[in-house]
């Protein structure tokens, strides 16, 4: 598993495409223009008077061409290059997904398990790996209506608009007409948020929200102050339970790319605090939140997309429940929960980037200070429930991929071809394509860049939005901002550790068991 991860890193860092014709740019923000010149200007590549553009396959170069690029070859170029990540020597990831499957299904047999998802769902909510499916199935069952109506309303809109024939899309076209029809349906440009999302004042005001609901104190803490960290934009904060001034634990933040670090984001606990009596409290807790941001330019700070906003709540969740753990045994502090329950916490923080009050804490123009306007809070609004079967399909579509992979490892063994075999396995979840779509099984790291991960556990994140979005009704309820609601999060959840069933947990919480109401209501596709 972790010549699994290097090899994706090591195929992704190899890829790089320059652009030496600003012309092959058309419908770049300039915010990604002004990136990739910098970047290349850093790699050595161009100069002032004779620019060149270098894009590469960390996720916001990607993610900005896949979405804006009118030019349809630059989108195939970076689609192609993303697709075939640890797909060739190198760095071919084929052979170690075999392995790692024959692997973990031989310690399923040595503890008389029929395969390996119920090895992991033993102790976790789902508990087998058929209860695990049944809830991707239900959820599809659910879902497939508006999946399918939205990937028709795409086919047409682009038809529309370009005078062709309504024909399905080519795979690198998906990001970009969406983008398109998120636009005119909703009046809406993700790139006009940017400048109320500073990293610095989303930070700020995400914080003093928390103090506010969950009772803490995060102080950033600068020069002799600040330990010795390992990059010149990792940031130090503490941590402390606001009534007490108790510390509760430090952490670090790591937010841009850099070539030695892998995809994604993340929250890493380093350190769990313990106590000699088991009545005691812990000691303070150590941990960080780790991500792939846009970066400050040259003369702008760095101002982040809202999804990427989303995505710092979503860590800082996971840290929460780290740092605020009251568990003194460190085996089971914090996320050393059941893993689909542990996503409960990151998935709840999202939903304080949707709403008005919570986005007047931290949304705020970097050079005026002035809050989210009303047109474009009630236009972001209207993108919440916007192809939200769509998006709740890929989710459920690499839970169901997942736990294939690890019910009947054989076939997965036995398959001359990966992509054929997983073409095959979820054919019923994905969109209508111009050719064979590939998966992302060698770069997914999720299920084989760690001994377990979220090997026969992918499927938790949509098992956690039915909690997250049954416990948010208490705060809709109650109050955003509401106090009482947050110190009872705090107590039953963040606190609590795996110190008890997490079904006990949520009880307590609600005062009943989840079900996926609230979920479906709030992704507004019925259910």
């Amino acid at each position: 598993t972790s010549k699994f991860g290097m090899n994706a890193m090591d195929s992704r860092n190899a890829f790089e495409l320059l652009i030496d014709a600003e012309t092959r740019l058309s419908g770049l923000p300039e915010s990604a223009r002004e990136a990739a010149r910098e970047d290349a200007l850093k790699k050595g590549h161009g100069s002032e008077a004779a620019p060149i553009w270098r894009f590469t396959l960390a996720a916001p170069s990607v993610m900005a061409v896949m979405q804006y690029a009118d030019e349809d070859d630059l989108r195939k170029a970076i689609w192609e290059g993303n697709v075939a990540v640890a797909s060739h020597e190198p760095h071919d990831n084929t052979p170690l997904i075999r392995e790692i499957l024959k692997l973990r299904h031989e310690k399923a047999q040595l503890l008389d398990k029929a395969h390996f998802a119920d090895v992991v769902l033993a102790d976790r909510m789902a508990k087998t790996g058929q209860s695990a499916v049944a809830f991707i199935e239900d959820l599809y069952g659910q879902t497939k209506e508006a999946f399918e109506r939205e990937a028709q309303e795409l086919i047409d809109f682009k038809a529309k608009i370009t005078g062709e024939p309504a024909a399905p899309l080519n795979p690198w076209e998906t990001g970009y007409w969406v983008e398109k029809m998120r636009k005119a349906t909703c009046d809406f440009d993700e790139e006009s948020l940017r400048p109320y999302f500073p990293v610095v004042g989303v930070l700020r005001g995400m914080f003093e929200m928390c103090e506010t609901v969950f009772g803490v104190r995060v102080e950033a803490q600068t020069g002799e102050a600040k330990p010795e960290v390992w990059d010149a934009d990792v940031g130090y904060f503490k941590i402390f339970d606001a009534p007490s001034n108790r510390l509760l634990g430090a952490f670090y933040t790591d937010w841009y790319p850099r070539e030695t670090k892998r995809s994604g984001a993340w929250m890493m606990p380093m350190f769990s605090g313990e106590s000699e009596e088991m009545n005691g409290l812990p000691s303070p807790h150590l941990g960080g939140m780790m991500g792939n941001m846009t970066r400050p330019l040259k003369d702008k700070p760095a101002l982040l997309t809202h999804s990427e906003v989303e995505t710092i709540f979503h860590e800082f969740g996971h840290l929460l429940h780290h740092l605020l753990s009251e568990v003194p045994l460190p085996s089971l502090s914090g996320t050393n929960v059941a893993w689909d329950f542990v996503e409960l916490p990151s998935q709840l923080m999202e939903n304080w980037c949707w709403e008005r009050e919570s986005l007047d804490c931290f949304a705020r123009h970097y050079e005026t200070g002035e809050p989210l306007p009303d047109d474009l809070f009630e236009k972001l609004w209207a993108t919440k429930t916007f192809r939200t079967g769509m998006g709740q399909m890929r989710q459920l579509l690499f839970g169901r991929c997942d736990l294939a992979m690890h019910m009947n490892p054989e076939a997965v063994m036995a398959a001359e071809d990966l992509d054929a075999w997983w073409r095959e396995e979820i054919k019923d979840y994905l969109s209508p394509s111009t050719i064979e779509p590939s998966s992302n099984l060698r770069s997914f790291s999720h299920l084989f860049g760690s001994s377990v991960g979220y090997a026969s556990g992918y499927y938790s994140y949509k098992w956690a939005e039915v909690l997250d979005a049954d416990a948010f009704t208490r705060f809709k309820d109650d109050g955003i901002l509401s106090p009482k609601v947050g110190r009872d999060f705090r107590e039953a959840i963040l606190s609590k550790g795996n110190s008890e069933d997490p079904e006990l947990l949520f009880r307590k919480f609600m005062g009943r068991d989840a079900n996926a109401k609230a979920l479906m209501e709030r992704l507004g596709i019925g259910g």
